[in-house]
């Protein structure tokens, strides 16, 4: 894989670190770290980190019966059923996924516009905001321009774009907020494929986007 140019900062690995990512978000940092050895090393700093926190922590005194009831769930542990082996949908074939992509629940997909489909993850997220998708887009084609009404983290997974901010290839992790307004454009040699995760809807910011939002649903 070629070099990765563009990482999650500081604050988005620790959140997911410690688990306070939100499922969606957990998911695309996840994907990238798979895809990234820099991030791996990162990670690693931070679990150290976590780990030499706990160590600092008093204990906190357990009740007479946890010494009893800890050794009855060893004698007696909860066997899980046998996890079923997914399968992607068909039209993800012939796509090279991070392992959390290719395991992840896909909901099919649908046409948002000429040449760009959409296909949901349901992540089990609770908070109905929040959504997370993977976007294919033709080669060469430009999105129509756009800011957000919240966060957007992008990964991509094949292909790349431009916009006024840089260029994105494969690996690439990305952030846009309510303050960020571009209008991506597909490399002409290949499709693009992404991974997204947003806390809120798009602001389109021509009226060709805004006629195309309701079919796009992001």
């Amino acid at each position: 894989m070629q070099s990765v140019h563009h990482h999650p900062d500081d604050d988005i690995l620790w959140h997911y670190c410690c688990g306070a990512a939100s499922p969606g978000a957990a998911l695309v940092v996840r994907a990238h770290i798979e895809t990234c050895p820099h991030c791996r090393s990162g990670l690693k700093v931070f679990e150290a980190l976590g780990g030499a926190l706990l160590e600092r922590i008093e204990g906190v005194a357990m009740s007479d019966a946890a010494l009893e009831l800890a050794l009855a769930r060893i004698e007696r542990p909860a066997v899980a059923p046998p996890r079923p082996v997914k399968k992607l949908p068909a039209f993800l074939d012939g796509f090279a996924l991070p392992p959390s992509v290719a395991a992840a629940a896909v909901r099919g997909r649908y046409w948002a516009a000429p040449g760009v489909w959409i296909a949901p993850i349901d992540t089990g997220e609770t908070d109905r905001r929040i959504k997370t998708y993977l976007m294919y887009v033709k080669a060469g084609m430009i999105m129509p321009e756009h800011t957000h009404a919240g966060q957007e983290m992008t990964l991509m997974l094949k292909g790349s774009f431009t916009d006024k901010y840089g260029a994105l290839a494969v690996g690439d992790f990305a952030v846009r907020t309510e303050e960020d307004s571009h209008s991506p454009a597909i490399t002409a040699d290949e499709d693009c494929l992404c991974l997204v995760m947003q806390t809120a809807p798009i602001v389109p910011k021509t009226w060709l986007g805004r006629i195309l939002q309701p079919f796009a649903r992001i």
